[in-house]
């Protein structure tokens, strides 16, 4: 019996301004709730009282799958207007196309 993968199978991948045209990117990553609610899931590691942001490259960022309920935010360090959101597929399901 196979396993079922936790990436989503379907998502939905939303460029921002320029698209991918930085080299680094802020990472975020939100979970969607039973109710529909996003919340944030915590940052990298704990050092000292503030928690660092998590970085990618391009190359990264290319190669994110997001979960099935899951959304990630990648933004650009030096360029903010460039960047992407991951959506997985149950997000885009009981969010998006539910709004018509």
């Amino acid at each position: 019996m196979r396993k079922p993968k936790p990436e989503a199978n379907t998502f939905l991948i939303h460029l921002l301004g320029q698209g991918l045209a930085d080299e680094r990117y802020e990472v975020r990553r939100y979970k969607s709730s039973g109710g529909g609610e996003l919340r944030p899931l915590p940052a990298g590691k704990e050092d000292g009282r503030r928690r660092k942001r998590v970085t990618a490259s391009r190359r990264a960022v290319r190669q994110m799958r997001p979960a099935r309920d899951e959304l990630i935010v990648c933004k650009g360090l030096r360029i903010p207007e460039s960047g992407l959101q991951l959506w997985g597929e149950h997000l885009v399901w009981g969010k998006m196309l539910c709004r018509g």
